[in-house]
């Protein structure tokens, strides 16, 4: 089913509001190996523009109580979405472990750092979550570039401006511990590249 979302759902949604794809840097994917592809996230029409840019099939790693949400929760369960417990410390740990297991076991995933959408555009700091998640099971990450999806759909509304959104690929990075000394810095340097090359191509 992780198919559908790519090839189904995402040129419906786009052909809905009248929005164009364009897609650069996928010199920097190497679709033999799975990966966390993390996001900027300022309009719901993000989602679906990764769901298309990408290579491979993408899934979400989502919170566990959008499973609960009627016809979306639906949507994404039987889309093969992974779903996590951030109802404390341990739980959200124990759920990461997991996600990185079905990583491994060749899920790609599309995960949104922020935590939630940018009202403004602006990049928001990164959490930490992935990349523990890419530390501890030995993934890299994609950072991943979103421009033009905020101007083409706000959050909060319901109408969409016709126009291209733009999704460019920066290179692989994975954990290093010449490079980084902790989850955190892992996330803020990741922060760094995605917002230097959002304001790049804005």
């Amino acid at each position: 089913m992780g198919i559908f979302p790519k090839y189904v759902w995402s040129p419906f949604v786009f052909w809905v509001f009248g929005v164009r794809l364009s897609i650069s840097g996928f010199e920097n994917i190497d679709s033999r190996e799975t990966a966390i592809y993390v996001a900027n996230h300022a309009s719901p029409l993000d989602i679906p523009a990764l769901f298309m840019a990408m290579p491979v099939a993408g899934y979400f790693v989502a919170k566990r109580e959008l499973k609960k949400v009627p016809f979306m929760g639906w949507f994404m369960t039987v889309s093969g979405m992974i779903f996590i417990d951030r109802t404390n410390r341990e739980s959200a740990m124990k759920s990461m472990h997991k996600a990185g297991k079905q990583i491994k076991k060749g899920k790609n995933v599309i995960v949104f750092p922020e935590g939630t959408r940018s009202r403004t555009g602006e990049i928001q700091q990164f959490k930490r979550g992935s990349f523990v998640m890419a530390k501890e099971a030995d993934i890299p990450v994609q950072p991943c570039v979103i421009t033009g999806a905020f101007e083409r759909m706000k959050p909060n509304s319901v109408a969409g401006y016709p126009g291209v959104i733009n999704v460019h690929f920066l290179p692989r990075e994975r954990w290093d511990r010449s490079k980084y000394s902790s989850p955190e810095e892992f996330a803020n340097k990741t922060q760094e590249l995605v917002s230097s090359k959002y304001h790049q191509i804005a």
